[in-house]
């Protein structure tokens, strides 16, 4: 990278990280953004302009041909301007993730899916470093990879790396030893238009394995998309016979013989959580993890907040935080998860995908949505007259509606099916305003 031009188009975290890694090995770096706020009043934008960066707007003009390869930002699509003119000069377009995997020599865990990454990212990372295996979660879970480079202690140590399918869009090494498909549901189709090219995206990460390296799906999921995955040698997971790895509600089940019995807590069940366990299962076994060895020590991982998150019990209603449920199934997930009637509250950014799906799969058990943002009216349009949607300026008035209308023993959720970017900086500022609010509920 010594002396080469490199533009870096978005300079959110994961930008920042490889702007970072670039000056680090001697690169020339320019790093441009549509945020003009974030351009002159970031911190560690200032620290690194002070070390040879150059920015500008993403709006003003500058010459394409002037780089020998530009870095983007998983929020970027291929119709920004910037990104359409580099990739039509035939200019090398590759991700943080990908600049990142060029460096690391260390043994790497792949996890994408819809639903459900975050959770089996943070789950698998925790028993490997209990079992003292020493490992990091990161990629989209929050932690960009090129940001751990210069920390990275040993080369041993194993990579837990969420990815979502922006990240995998931009991923060319072979640098998985061992990688889990979760599911695949509608989300993100005001990017990639349908369903077959959303699909397109997760199932990529078979290309980036090594030679070495084995995949597994969710046993549906696998079925869904036999086209995009041809003839190659995946495991699945789930509760059926057939599966590499399932469960009979009882016992758990590698290559048909029985690995482990599951604690009281899990036998009987068949819900998403149960799923996620055997995908974090199925790769920590691979990394070694007995059956009893993940057991045991699963039963210390605490899951991440604003997922189905129980936050208050309040004359008898209680209230749930699932602001992470920013699609159509996680949604539903999250309906299917609770006991007795609830008042859903959703709304936010659109992501393309009609809300119809609710009306079958809700099924009496959702009395009503208080929709908020931008997605209201589709909301309310796509589900009228099944469902009863009352619309909202705001998550406090909804909130307040959703606590008149809810009765003891019923159920509050927030669980928005959308992206937060209308009204919030992100998910966890949406939780946590909710949070605020069914305190301050409680407390009048």
């Amino acid at each position: 990278m010594k002396g080469k031009k490199v533009l870096v188009i978005g300079l959110g975290m994961s930008g920042r990280s490889a702007v970072q890694l670039l000056l680090d090995r001697g690169a020339k770096v320019h790093g441009i953004d549509r945020n003009q706020e974030l351009l002159y009043t970031n911190d560690s934008l200032m620290k690194l302009r002070d070390r040879g960066l150059t920015t500008q707007l993403d709006s003003q003009p500058l010459n394409i041909m002037d780089y020998h390869l530009v870095v983007t930002s998983p929020g970027i699509d291929e119709k920004h301007p910037v990104y359409a003119a580099a990739k039509k000069s035939g200019i090398e377009i590759i991700g943080e993730v990908e600049l990142a995997c060029r460096y690391l020599r260390n043994p790497m865990i792949g996890i994408t899916g819809t639903n459900g990454k975050t959770t089996v990212t943070l789950l698998v990372a925790h028993v490997l470093n209990q079992c003292g295996k020493p490992a990091r979660a990161l990629g989209n879970v929050g932690i960009p990879l090129a940001s751990e480079l210069a920390s990275m202690e040993s080369d041993a140590t194993i990579l837990v790396t969420e990815l979502s399918s922006f990240q995998l869009d931009t991923l060319q090494s072979k640098v998985i030893d061992v990688g889990v498909i979760l599911n695949i549901t509608p989300d993100h189709l005001d990017r990639y238009g349908t369903m077959e090219e959303y699909a397109k995206s997760k199932i990529h990460l078979k290309d980036c394995l090594k030679p070495t390296g084995k995949l597994y799906m969710e046993n549906r999921t696998a079925s869904d998309w036999p086209s995009l995955v041809g003839n190659f040698p995946i495991m699945s997971y789930g509760f059926n016979s057939n599966c590499t790895v399932f469960c009979d509600q009882e016992k758990v089940f590698f290559k048909e013989k029985i690995d482990y019995f599951w604690p009281p807590v899990y036998r009987g069940r068949c819900d998403h959580d149960i799923e996620n366990l055997l995908a974090a299962y199925a790769l920590c076994r691979e990394m070694g993890v007995s059956g009893e060895q993940f057991i045991a020590a699963s039963q210390t991982f605490k899951k991440p907040a604003h997922r189905i998150e129980f936050v208050e019990n309040v004359q008898g209603v209680a209230y749930y935080d699932d602001s992470k449920g920013t699609n159509l199934d996680a949604v539903i997930r999250a309906v299917d998860s609770l006991q007795g009637e609830i008042v859903l509250i959703a709304g936010g950014v659109d992501k393309g995908a009609p809300y119809t799906p609710w009306i079958k799969a809700f099924g009496g058990k959702v009395k009503c949505i208080c929709a908020i943002g931008e997605a209201a009216e589709k909301i309310s349009m796509d589900l009228h007259p099944n469902i009863a949607v009352e619309r909202f300026p705001s998550l406090e008035a909804a909130v307040k509606k959703a606590s008149g209308l809810a009765n003891p023993g019923e159920n509050v959720l927030l669980s928005p099916g959308c992206s937060s970017f209308d009204m919030f900086r992100d998910y966890a500022h949406r939780g946590d305003e909710f949070k605020r609010i069914v305190q301050k509920i409680k407390n009048n």
